[in-house]
């Protein structure tokens, strides 16, 4: 068959690896106009997504992660309040994304390309580029949070706000005298305080370097927001647009940079207000909750937050995209869906929406349990 993916992020680009692998004529439509850099932080890897990225390839937990042994909470003083073992491995964004474009041949991801909207018959589904117009089999949307396609298929449905924000950012492992990061140094590092909730843990280097001061610390800050004006204007970039859910590193305004910096300063240990302080490009997200209405409409199957959003504290975005890859691929594989046989096409895809949108339910759930238990989430 003939599938077309709107999205080149990390759910398109695992259901492209695992399409391809049984034999589909797999294309993605990414809106952007170069490859990605620096969309994201730290991530995760959970099992799902390691023997994913082992059956498609070479990379190893060894190459693609960082591991961290203890969890470390520590007061406002800095002085270790908790010791807890910590056994996830953490990668970054750019290390798994361009792990699985490597895995990709160069001719499947097509750049600066963005889906604008779709219709379908019996026979098949016509994919819109603005004025231009292609035919496929099937159309997967993983286009994100606020997907443009899952609003033309559920006008009625949107994302609910979880109350709460996350401050985000990288900064190199280089930057600082050892001597300032040896507690932080092959930990996670925790501080809580009322209403908000600080993590930092070492990522590969961009360029997927686990070298002793090649790294990078990845950290989060949450923070309950009540206000739907200061909303309003954390995800108010620097030019003036006001985005859906966060705003990428390099683009936030010099006002809501002065108050990251202000707020580290008065509020958090001095050795954690140091990586907010030497981070060049912070960026923002405000936490949301997505489930779909259906992980399918006809034809078109929506996959990664598109379909579900989860909460970062489930650390599983990456674990549930490869599943989402896996299970769709499953759901097509070349014996069960034969393209000259609609029914049978539009049949299975509502079989595995129903079946994965229902495995998700205790991730989903598991999300506001985990922000409850650490003070997060007041919704507006």
């Amino acid at each position: 068959m003939k599938i077309i993916i709107a999205g080149g992020s990390i759910a398109g680009l695992a259901a492209a690896l695992t399409l391809d692998c049984i034999g589909h004529d797999v294309q993605i439509h990414e809106r952007s106009a170069a490859p990605l850099r620096g969309q994201g932080g730290g991530v995760a890897v959970l099992r799902r997504m390691m023997a994913f990225l082992e059956q498609h390839g070479h990379h190893c937990r060894d190459m693609i992660s960082v591991p961290t042994h203890r969890r470390h909470w520590i007061d406002r003083d800095g002085a270790l309040a908790r010791d807890e073992p910590e056994l996830l491995p953490f990668s970054s964004w750019d290390t798994v994304y361009r792990s699985l474009c490597s895995m990709l041949p160069p001719q499947r991801i097509h750049y600066g390309r963005q889906v604008t909207g779709f219709s379908q018959d019996a026979e098949g589904v016509d994919v819109h580029f603005g004025e231009h117009t292609e035919r496929a089999d099937v159309l997967v949307a993983a286009d994100g949070t606020g997907s443009a396609l899952r609003a033309q298929i559920f006008p009625g449905y949107a994302p609910s706000f979880a109350g709460y924000i996350a401050w985000r950012g990288i900064v190199d492992e280089a930057d600082f005298d050892a001597a300032a990061i040896a507690t932080l140094v092959e930990y996670m590092t925790l501080h809580k305080a009322p209403g908000e909730l600080f993590m930092a843990f070492l990522i590969p280097a961009l360029d997927g370097s686990l070298a002793q001061g090649a790294r990078r610390f990845n950290w989060l800050w949450y923070r309950n927001e009540t206000d739907s004006e200061s909303l309003r204007r954390h995800l108010t970039d620097r030019a003036g647009t006001v985005h859906h859910a966060s705003i990428h590193p390099g683009e936030l305004s010099e006002r809501s940079v002065e108050t990251l910096r202000q707020l580290a300063s008065e509020r958090l240990p001095a050795v954690l207000s140091q990586l907010v302080m030497a981070t060049r490009a912070p960026f923002v997200q405000a936490i949301f909750d997505a489930l779909s209405p259906s992980f399918a409409h006809g034809r078109v199957a929506l996959i990664g937050d598109a379909a579900c959003t989860l909460r970062p504290h489930t650390a599983s975005g990456t674990s549930k995209a490869a599943h989402d890859a896996v299970s769709l691929a499953q759901a097509l594989t070349p014996d069960a869906a034969d393209a000259t046989d609609a029914a049978n096409v539009v049949q299975r895809l509502a079989q595995w929406s129903a079946q994965r949108r229902e495995e998700v339910a205790t991730l989903l759930a598991r999300g506001p349990q985990l922000a409850a238990s650490f003070g997060l989430g007041q919704p507006l």
